[in-house]
C-alpha cells in the first residue's frame, strides 16, 4: 500500500452508528481531506524517532468549515494498509482507522476500477463506533 493511494479529499457518502447521531463527531461529516496541504492536512514524512510514515488529515463538515484537523499535531499513522490515530478530541479518546478498496463498477456510464475509503471511528465510550464511507477523490492519485 502506498501512502500516495490515500492522498486527496475524500467526500463522505454515508455515515451509520452511534456516532453519527445528532451532537455526535460524525454527525455533520461532509469529507476528509488526507494529505492535501490545505485545513492542515500536511504531507507525507516520516517521523523523527521510528521512521514511521505519517500524513495530515482534516475532518470537514457538509458547508467545508474544519470539525477537526491535524494543525493541532495529531498525524495519521500507515500501519499495515491502514491509516491510523489515537488521541483525544473534546476531553475523550478518539480512534480513526481508514482502510482503502478499489472496488469494479460494471455500470457502462462508469465502468472500471474505483478508489474507496472506509472508516471506523470509536470515540470515549467502545460502544460509541462510527463507520464511514466515501468514494472518489479530488485530489492526487
Amino acid at each position: 500500500m502506498k501512502i500516495s493511494s490515500f492522498m486527496g479529499v475524500w467526500p463522505i457518502n454515508f455515515t451509520t452508528g452511534p456516532l453519527s447521531q445528532p451532537g455526535n463527531v460524525l454527525e455533520n461529516l461532509g469529507s476528509i481531506e488526507i494529505g492535501t496541504g490545505r485545513n492542515g492536512a500536511t504531507a507525507p514524512l516520516l517521523s523523527d524517532t521510528d521512521y514511521e510514515v505519517k500524513i495530515g488529515f482534516a475532518l470537514l463538515d457538509t458547508s467545508g468549515g474544519v470539525i477537526f484537523s491535524s494543525d493541532s499535531g495529531p498525524l495519521l499513522s500507515l500501519t499495515g494498509e491502514q491509516l491510523r490515530w489515537h488521541g483525544p478530541y473534546e476531553g475523550q479518546e478518539l480512534n480513526i482507522n481508514i482502510a482503502l478498496a478499489e472496488i469494479f463498477r460494471g455500470d457502462p456510464e462508469d465502468r472500471g476500477l474505483h478508489p474507496y475509503v472506509f472508516g471506523c471511528t470509536v470515540y470515549g465510550d467502545p460502544d460509541q463506533v462510527g463507520v464511514w464511507g466515501g468514494s472518489g477523490s479530488g485530489g492526487n492519485f
